[in-house]
This record gives structure tokens, C-alpha cells and sequence, in this order.
């Protein structure tokens, strides 16, 4: 028998043998790296049941201790109640030394309530209003009386979490009342306290991470580290590098050896077909692209399937795709409805009119969420006059478009606001050429002032656009000089003076004296601050301050404000104020203007290397601000002989 078992344990053993050497490397490696694993799982489970169950254990202890002690004090509380206090103040005073005593004997205890046996509060500890124990509609002199016993709940109220435990006050059968008792809540989980949960919490994720190190290393040594060099290699041919041979250290196991066999083999035979004729195909082929990829318009190469071939930098780049997400796939999957029309019918005529040879190139536009394509589409054929594909060029006429979308709505609002000077003058003078005994003298002085008016607001406006295309243009530049800021101040507060004294203004000033010098155009900030001063004064209702403060606030910029407390801008117009011809009195009010005001002024500001911003509320006033820069500080003439030396003698600037 016993040699039975033996020839039967060896038959065993060898067969489990031989399938192990049957195994690859790598399968036998992850086999023992799992066999390994699921050992240490396994461990650590058990130390963490083990771990759990004691936790439980102590929860549950301190649980039967929290309600032995609650039992204690029902029944000294119950002896209490029946000494035969008739005084019930007595009585309550009697009670309020007991929870009192017991509070300080047990300090981990929040709060003791005792009540009647229905729910009547005879005493209370310390504090206890604090938490929600108390009916919302009893005025917080009662509490609902338990339906079973023994009482236990979690309680939750803003001065955290507690463990409500009630006890009847029974003394022989006699139901005397109840004893309330809020315990803080420790923080006790199924693995124990609030640190031993982190606690757990971080052994577990040491564990995963433990485990994930291990399983990268496997998947480096097994897979990734021979698929990089697998990778490499098949770069390097793709590269041209025919020939390349990959080293056999590295690879694992008789499989990933056998392809590595067969990658250098095929190497060499593609270097042998190199050298015979695919130097001369590469080299063509590599002229035909070099010539497509340093075109500067998009082109797109299909072949008469109609499936992206060639895609050079410039169409990736308007299309917004990789060369991955458009080599191989159907140009008519790549464009919106309107464009995969016209497209498709410009193919299928193609193929359709097979004898014709359709040789005449077609162009259309395709518009995209953020630029205006023009594709330009031609047919290409071989000696033979079969079809080989098409050529797609795309040309970027955003630009374009935009500066001619530009050009139209400025032409379209000069247009507007000249009309309407224009109108209204036309209108007043044919009145007065053609009905002039019609019109008293009084009527005729009110039209001749409203001319004047609409001609010296037709003269703004042109002195506007003017101002706007000087200050737009590339070539014209504002005269910057170093000079102080005090001066265009000055100016402009003179400037506005009679229209503040008109509407009864008050004008504020707060400039700090001994501004530093800056580098300004002083006309051009006379008029930005002229500008922003008569917008404040214009609407600001009468009575009202407009406050001009210039502040040196840090080391680099000068800032001005001009603050107002009239009508306000609404805040969904205040992103578009600096628009040209924008006006939001035509949404609020009727007060005129030429809209090129602010636009103006931003420009200015821009041209001396400063920022402008707008706050407002509406009905509160509004604050605009801009920070002219300081100029930089010049070298003294010393310092640069000094800097000069340094650099002729660097011996010495580096002992120095």
C-alpha cells in the first residue's frame, strides 16, 4: 500500500513537473507573483477581522458600561423622589445637587435631564438647552416619553454628535419617570476611533500602492521593457534605419526571443530591398511629401476611395486634428452637412464622368466654429488618365473675413450716426428756406440753434473718427515725452469747470502732491481725462460730485480715477463700454453722444502702455480708472563708464 501511494505521489509530481516546464517565463513568474499576492491578502484579512472583531468588543463594552452607569443614576434618582420631599422646590433642588454630582464625577457625560413619566422636565444639568432634546412645541419643558426600553439613538444638533440613552425611574413596579442621559459620541467605526479608521485607511492604501509597484514591475519586466524595445525598433525602421538589430538581453522568455529573431531577420531583408530599389521610391516619395509639407495653405491628398492619405502641418492646424484622427479616414467625416454635400457631389461626378475627365478645379467655402475656410478641389490622373484621388488645398480666410466684416459695420455705423445730424439739419433748413413767413423769429432762433447744435455734433463725430483712425493706425504713433502730469490735470479740470457750474456739479480733487514725471502725450491726456470728466458730469443728475483722484498706489503705475454718483451702468453693458459706437443711454436714456468717446480713450491709453477699467452699479455711480506706467530709470553716466569697465575687465567684476 505504502508503495502505491508512493509510485502514485511521483506520478503526481512528475506530471505537475512537466506542465511547469511546458510554462513559459512569464506565465510562470505571474503564477508565483499571484501565489504570493493571495498569500498576503490573505494575511492581512485576517489581521484586519481580527483587528475589527476587538474594536467591536470595546464599542460594546463601553456601550453596557454607558448603560449601567444610566441605570445607576435612575435609581438614586428614584430614592430621591421618594424621601418625601413635599416641597417641590425641595424636591427639584434635591435633584439638581444629584445631576450636578454627577456630572463632575463623570465629566465624559454632556448633559443629564430627569422628567416625569410624561416627559415633564423635573432638573437638568448644565448646558443642556444646548442641544435639541426638548418638544419645538412645549416651549422646551418637555420630552416625548420613550415607547421602549431600553432607549438607545444617536442624537445630532450643532454642538455635535451624542449617544441618547433613557432609563425608567421604577421603584417596586412604580413608574416615577425617566433619566435622560447625552453622551459625546467618540467616533467609534467598525474598525474603531476616528484615528484608527485613518489609521486603517492608510495601511490600506500603503497596501494597494504596495500591491501596484509590484504589479508595474511585473508589467515592465514582462511586457513594457521588451514592448519599448520592440517599439524602438519598429520606430527605427519606420525611421528608414532598414537593418536595425534589436540586442536579445531583455527579453524574457522563448516567445518575445522567437520574435525578436524574426524582427532582426526581417530587418535585414528590408535593408538588402533598400539597397536594391527602395532608396529610389523613399526618395521620391520623401520630395512629393517635403513639397507638400512646407506649403503654407492646408492640403489634403485623397485617394478614389476618398480616404485621407496625406495631410501636411497647415491643414492639421485649421482643422484642429492630428494627423492620427485624419490619415485613413473618409473626408466626407470630417466637415458639417452643408460641406459633406457639396463635397460628395463634387467626388461622385468625378467617378460618374469616368470618360469626361473632369480636369476644372471647383471652390467653395466651409465656415467652422472659429474660422472661415475656402477648399479648392482637383482631380488628379496618372499618364494613363485614371483617376488616382484628389487634391483638397484649404486657404484661411478668417482674417479676411473678419477685417471685411470690420470695415462694413464701421462704414454702417459712421453712416448711421452722420445721418442723423444730417437729417435733422436738412430737415430745419428746408423749413426755414422754403416756409420762412410761416415761422416767427422766436421759431426761427430755436431752429437755427438746434442747427448749430446738430453741426457742431457732426463736426465731433468727424473729429472722432478721425481721432479713432489715427489712433489705429500702425504706422502713427503718439509723441511720448517725459513731463509732469500736473499740467493736462489742470487743463481738463478748467475744461469741464462751466459744464460742472451749469448742472450745479460739484467737482472733487485728490492729487497727490510730488508725482513722479511720466512719459505722455500731454494733448492726448488732457483729452482722455477731459473725456472722462464730462461723461461723469453728463450723467450725474444735478447736485451731484464727480471726484478726480490721482494716486501713486505702487512702484510702477500712476492711477487715476474719476468717480461719480449719478445714474450708473447696467453690468451686462459694462464688458461692451469701450466699444466703438456703443452707447448705453440709447437703452437707458436719451443723452446724446457720438458712442467714440471711451473708445477713444482706451486706445490712448493703450498707446501709452497703460490699462482702463470700468466699475459701476446701477442708480450709484460709476468709477473709471486707468494707470498710466513710470518710465524706467536711465543709467547715470557713471554707472555706465562703471558697467563698461565691468565688461571690458571680467577678472575684476568677479572678485568684485
Amino acid at each position: 500500500m505504502k508503495d502505491k501511494f508512493e509510485q502514485l505521489f511521483k506520478k503526481v509530481s512528475s506530471s505537475i513537473q512537466d506542465f511547469l516546464n511546458n510554462l513559459s517565463f512569464q506565465v510562470r513568474l505571474i503564477i508565483t507573483i499571484i501565489f504570493s499576492i493571495s498569500v498576503f491578502i490573505t494575511l492581512c484579512a485576517f489581521l484586519i477581522i481580527q483587528n475589527i472583531q476587538s474594536n467591536i468588543d470595546r464599542q460594546v463594552l463601553t456601550l453596557n458600561h454607558n448603560l449601567k452607569t444610566t441605570q445607576i443614576l435612575a435609581q438614586i434618582s428614584a430614592q430621591a423622589l421618594l424621601m418625601g420631599y413635599k416641597n417641590v422646590s425641595v424636591r427639584k433642588g434635591r435633584l439638581s445637587e444629584l445631576v450636578n454630582n454627577f456630572i463632575k464625577e463623570h465629566p465624559e457625560v454632556a448633559y443629564v435631564v430627569i422628567t416625569d413619566n410624561a416627559g415633564n422636565v423635573l432638573c437638568r444639568s448644565h448646558y443642556a438647552h444646548f442641544y435639541k432634546i426638548y418638544k419645538k412645541d412645549t416651549r422646551k419643558t418637555k420630552i416625548i416619553p420613550p415607547q421602549h426600553v431600553p432607549f438607545i439613538k444617536m442624537s445630532y444638533s450643532k454642538n455635535g454628535k451624542l449617544l441618547v440613552i433613557a432609563e425608567p425611574i421604577q421603584f417596586n413596579s412604580n413608574f416615577l419617570g425617566w433619566v435622560w442621559i447625552g453622551i459625546p459620541d467618540t467616533g467609534f467605526t467598525i474598525v474603531g476611533s476616528k484615528k484608527e479608521l485613518i489609521t486603517f485607511l492608510f495601511e490600506i492604501f500603503l497596501l494597494v500602492w504596495a500591491l501596484s509597484v509590484i504589479g508595474a514591475i511585473v508589467n515592465s519586466m514582462i511586457i513594457t521593457r521588451p514592448l519599448r524595445k520592440l517599439e524602438k525598433g519598429a520606430k527605427a525602421i519606420a525611421e528608414g534605419r532598414f537593418g536595425f538589430q534589436l540586442p536579445f538581453k531583455g527579453f524574457l522568455g522563448k516567445e518575445l526571443s522567437q520574435l525578436v529573431k524574426a524582427f532582426n531577420k526581417m530587418s535585414k531583408m528590408l535593408k538588402q530591398y533598400e539597397e536594391s530599389n527602395l532608396a529610389i521610391l523613399s526618395s521620391e516619395r520623401n520630395k512629393f511629401e517635403s513639397v507638400v509639407m512646407s506649403i503654407a495653405d492646408g492640403v489634403i491628398v485623397l485617394d478614389k476611395e476618398d480616404i485621407i492619405q496625406i495631410v501636411n502641418p497647415a491643414a492639421r492646424r485649421l482643422l484642429n486634428r492630428s494627423g492620427d484622427e485624419l490619415l485613413g479616414q473618409k473626408i466626407i467625416g470630417i466637415w458639417d452637412s452643408k460641406v459633406n454635400e457639396k463635397l460628395s457631389n463634387y467626388l461622385n461626378n468625378i467617378k460618374c464622368d469616368v470618360d469626361s475627365h473632369i480636369s476644372e478645379y471647383v471652390t467653395f467655402e466651409a465656415v467652422t466654429e472659429s474660422k472661415h475656410l475656402k477648399l479648392t478641389l482637383a482631380p488628379m490622373y496618372n499618364t494613363q488618365n485614371e483617376n488616382l484621388g484628389t487634391v483638397i488645398a484649404i486657404h484661411d480666410r478668417t482674417k479676411e473675413v473678419e477685417i471685411e466684416l470690420i470695415k462694413q459695420e464701421f462704414i454702417s455705423n459712421v453712416s448711421h450716426e452722420l445721418r442723423t445730424p444730417i437729417t435733422s439739419i436738412k430737415c430745419y433748413v428746408d423749413t426755414l428756406c422754403f416756409h420762412p413767413k410761416d415761422i416767427n423769429e422766436k421759431t426761427q432762433n430755436e431752429f437755427l440753434m438746434i442747427i448749430n447744435e446738430e453741426t457742431d455734433r457732426l463736426i465731433h463725430l468727424v473729429n472722432d473718427v478721425l481721432e479713432l483712425s489715427r489712433l489705429e493706425s500702425p504706422r502713427a504713433k503718439l509723441n511720448l515725452s517725459i513731463q509732469d502730469i500736473y499740467p493736462p490735470i489742470e487743463y481738463a479740470l478748467k475744461s469741464i469747470l462751466v459744464l460742472a457750474e451749469k448742472k450745479s456739479i460739484r467737482i472733487i480733487k485728490e492729487i497727490e502732491e510730488n508725482l513722479p514725471q511720466l512719459n505722455i502725450n500731454q494733448e492726448n491726456i488732457e483729452r482722455v481725462l477731459v473725456n472722462l470728466l464730462s461723461n461723469a458730469i453728463k450723467y450725474t443728475p444735478g447736485n451731484g460730485t464727480v471726484k478726480l483722484t490721482v494716486k501713486k498706489e505702487d512702484l510702477n503705475n500712476i492711477v487715476f480715477r474719476v468717480i461719480d454718483n449719478g445714474i450708473g451702468i447696467p453690468q451686462e453693458h459694462l464688458p461692451m463700454i469701450f466699444d466703438r459706437f456703443y452707447r448705453v443711454e440709447n437703452k437707458v436714456h436719451t443723452i446724446k453722444g457720438t458712442g467714440l468717446g471711451l473708445t477713444i480713450v482706451k486706445k490712448s491709453i493703450e498707446q501709452h502702455n497703460g490699462t482702463i477699467s470700468a466699475r459701476s452699479k446701477l442708480g450709484e455711480g460709476s468709477i473709471f480708472e486707468f494707470t498710466l506706467p513710470l518710465p524706467m530709470p536711465m543709467p547715470m553716466p557713471e554707472e555706465t563708464a562703471k558697467i563698461k569697465d565691468l565688461e571690458a575687465e571680467p577678472r575684476l567684476a568677479k572678485s568684485a
